[in-house]
C-alpha cells in the first residue's frame, strides 16, 4: 500500500533542474511512479510559489508558464492529489502559529493539512516536520 504523503512549496521549487534539491524531488516522483507514495500537494503551496516567483520579479505570464511546467513535470510520473483548504484547516493553522512561534503563515497551513488529513509530511522544512510529528 502506498504511503500517503504531503508535499509543498519546497518540492514544487525543486522541480527546477537548477534547484539544489532537484535530485530529491526526482526521487520522490520515482517513488510515486513505483507506487510507493501517494503524493498530495498542499493547497497553499501553489499560492506560495506564485508569491515567491512574483517577489523574484517574474511577471504573471512567466509565473503561469512556470506553474504549467511544474504540473507537466509531475504528470510524467504521477497524478497528485490536491487537498482542499477549509476553514477548519485555517483555524487549526492559526492555533499552530499560536503554539509554535517559529511557524510561518504558509508553513502553518501545510502542517495543518498534513495533520488533519493524516498525511506523512515529506517536504524539506524541518520546522513543519517537527510540528507535524509533535502534534501527532
Amino acid at each position: 500500500m502506498a504511503r500517503r504523503c504531503l508535499l509543498e512549496t519546497g518540492f514544487l521549487l525543486a522541480l527546477n533542474p537548477n534547484d539544489r534539491n532537484h535530485r530529491w524531488a526526482l526521487d520522490i516522483l520515482a517513488r510515486a511512479r513505483r507506487g510507493e507514495l501517494e503524493i498530495g500537494i498542499s493547497p497553499a503551496a501553489p499560492v506560495e510559489v506564485s508569491l515567491i516567483l512574483r517577489s523574484r520579479g517574474m511577471n504573471d505570464s512567466s509565473i503561469a508558464e512556470v506553474l504549467r511546467a511544474m504540473e507537466e513535470a509531475i504528470s510524467l510520473y504521477t497524478t497528485p492529489r490536491y487537498y482542499e483548504l477549509t476553514l477548519h484547516h485555517l483555524s487549526y493553522a492559526g492555533e499552530l502559529r499560536a503554539r509554535y512561534s517559529d511557524l510561518t503563515f504558509f508553513d502553518s497551513i501545510h502542517a495543518a493539512v498534513a495533520i488533519i488529513n493524516r498525511l506523512t509530511y515529506m517536504d524539506l522544512d524541518p520546522v513543519v516536520r517537527k510540528v507535524v510529528e509533535h502534534e501527532r
